[in-house]
Order: C-alpha cells, then sequence, then structure tokens
C-alpha cells in the first residue's frame, strides 16, 4: 500500500475525526481534573495516573476506528463492510461546532482557573521556630 491509498484510507475510515475529537476530549478532561485537584489539594500521582490511561486510550481509540465501521446497522468490522458502501458521518459543520464548543468549554476552565488563583490570597512563608 503506498501512503496516497493509505491516507486516503485513514479518511475514509474516519481516523483522522476520531484523532482529534479524542484529543479535544482528552485536554479537556485534564485541564478540569487538574483543576479540581488543585482546588482540593489532590495528589499529582492521581493526574500523572490519568494522563497515562488517556495516552494508552488514544491509541485504542485509533485502533477501534481502523478496524470497526458503524453502519445503520450496527458496528461491524471494516473487513466485513464494502469499500463502496455509503455510511453515516457526522457533517463537517457538525463536527467543527462540536470541536469549537469543545474548546470553548476548555479554554473557560483555563480562564476559571486564572481567576480563581489571582483572587486567592498569597500565602505567607513559614517562619522558623527558636
Amino acid at each position: 500500500m503506498d501512503t496516497k491509498t493509505f491516507f486516503r484510507e485513514l479518511r475514509r475510515r474516519n481516523v483522522y475525526k476520531v484523532a482529534v475529537t479524542y484529543a479535544v476530549v482528552a485536554w479537556l478532561l485534564i485541564e478540569a481534573v487538574s483543576i479540581l485537584l488543585s482546588t482540593f489539594e489532590g495528589r499529582t500521582q492521581l493526574l500523572t495516573a490519568l494522563m497515562v490511561i488517556v495516552a494508552l486510550g488514544f491509541g485504542l481509540a485509533l485502533f477501534i476506528s481502523w478496524a470497526f465501521e458503524a453502519t445503520p446497522q450496527g458496528i461491524k468490522r471494516t473487513a466485513n463492510v464494502p469499500a463502496d458502501a455509503v455510511l453515516p458521518s457526522w457533517s463537517r459543520r457538525k463536527f467543527a461546532v462540536f470541536i469549537i464548543t469543545t474548546a470553548l468549554l476548555a479554554a473557560s476552565l483555563q480562564v476559571f482557573d486564572l481567576v480563581r488563583s489571582r483572587s486567592k490570597p498569597a500565602s505567607s512563608p513559614p517562619t522558623a521556630m527558636p
């Protein structure tokens, strides 16, 4: 398989859309969890574990989008679906609205975190006991 056919097949199987959607949603999830953990004085190991799980899930999501097709009759293996079959998919406009909405939600969480961190009074440095 040459590279041109490979990238055409990636596009036909919606692997690009899955990758972009997963990356945006994962970024939003990590931002939200980091804000919540900083609010509750959470442990950084929990955030690191979440990042590892999200990274492993990214590979799994790409594999599933490559190996399976969503047809009107349900999920089927790609080998069992003819290459010329018309499969339901999101329009470009719906996909763009979803990505923009998710990005705006993530940006609002980031702004909330910045505003909250500026409104906190600075803690005084610890004093040494004689």
